[in-house]
């Protein structure tokens, strides 16, 4: 099933300073935060601001030849995570058929936002990243614990 989300914010993950998109279920409470380049984070934060530049960004390009091919993009899906890797894919009408692409989430994102149509996350997302959140504290702390590089503590090894 698909929910439809909104850009409610963006944030940065502390751990691997990498810029993050804050998108949020419309009938609901559920939100997810997908990580984001940091090139792609400046054309979505360039287009919210309503920037102007004098050249088209890449991401305009993609939509100015969907345009030009008389397509256009139905939605965008964030439509899998495995290990922290988000993957999407963008619907366009193209004629009477459909095409499903492969995206990155964070181009799926932008093109969502500058063509004007909706984004959509897959309920089975929704449950793979809130399932990690249901751990509990113990077991975050283990976790993240095994996730640390003993080699910076010389001889001594964490368990």
């Amino acid at each position: 099933m698909l929910i439809q989300v909104e850009i409610t914010s963006f944030a940065v993950d502390p751990n691997r300073s990498i810029p993050l998109i804050i998108l949020r279920e419309l009938a609901g409470n559920r939100s997810i935060a997908v990580p984001i380049g940091p090139l792609e984070a400046s054309a979505i934060a360039m287009h919210s601001l309503q920037v102007q530049t004098d050249k088209p960004l890449t991401i305009d390009l993609v939509k100015i030849t969907i345009e030009q091919l008389g397509a256009s993009l139905l939605r965008a899906v964030i439509s899998d995570v495995q290990e922290q890797q988000f993957t999407a894919v963008l619907q366009i009408q193209a004629g009477s058929s459909v095409k499903v692409i492969e995206s990155r989430p964070c181009d799926a994102i932008g093109l969502a936002l500058r063509c004007n149509c909706p984004i959509f996350v897959k309920d089975t997302v929704f449950a793979k990243v809130n399932s990690d959140d249901e751990l509990s504290e113990q077991e975050n702390l283990r976790k993240h614990i095994k996730s640390i590089d003993t080699v910076e503590f010389g001889r001594f090894v964490l368990e």
